[in-house]
């Protein structure tokens, strides 16, 4: 049996394919976007997403941390590689960014390309956590003291409930300083 199909030759005028599934410039914005200046969503993107570490987490490691994810292309591709970068700070902004096999990939930014409900919205996944390597002699030290007292490490922004140095540490180590001014 013989089948037959009939193609438009003008883009749906349904709702979701006129209005909806749309992705804009990042020059676009309520101030003149228009339905006909939108760009049919097709395939699904590029993405890709951090799903272990959660965002804003205390990370207390030995030098290296353990991060998962995903990452996902349409349209018949697969992902071939995801980068995670970090700042190298002790807060990390981590971000996972997907390259498929034929070189697609994640805006850096929402802005890059949007739409008005966020559907299939696909930029690099961005979080924050605070990073503790315990590798490092004067951390380890802190966090066996705080083991040894019985004070929890959490939360990273409440006072600890102990002196951080003694009265002598503190005396002799100021003059060697020659102060707590920062040098210009």
């Amino acid at each position: 049996m013989a089948r037959s199909h009939n193609r438009d030759s003008a883009p749906s005028t349904t709702p979701f394919q006129k209005k909806e599934y749309l992705y804009y410039k990042p020059q676009a914005g309520k101030h003149n976007a228009s339905y006909i200046s939108g760009c049919s969503i097709q395939d699904m993107p590029v993405t890709s997403a951090i799903i272990y570490l959660i965002d804003k987490a205390v990370i207390i490691h030995d030098g290296t941390i353990d991060i998962r994810g995903w990452a996902y292309s349409g349209g018949g591709h697969w992902p071939e590689r995801v980068e995670v970068s970090e700042d190298g700070g002790s807060v990390l902004g981590l971000v996972a960014r997907c390259w498929d096999n034929v070189l697609n990939t994640q805006p850096t930014c929402v802005r890059s390309t949007w739409n008005w409900n966020l559907h299939v919205t696909s930029s690099c996944h961005r979080i924050k956590v605070f990073s503790v390597n315990r590798s490092r002699p004067a951390t380890a030290k802190r966090l066996k003291r705080l083991e040894q007292e019985g004070i929890d490490f959490l939360s990273v922004t409440k006072p600890l409930e102990i002196d951080l140095e003694s009265d002598e540490k503190y005396e002799s180590e100021m003059p060697r300083r020659g102060g707590r001014d920062p040098e210009e």
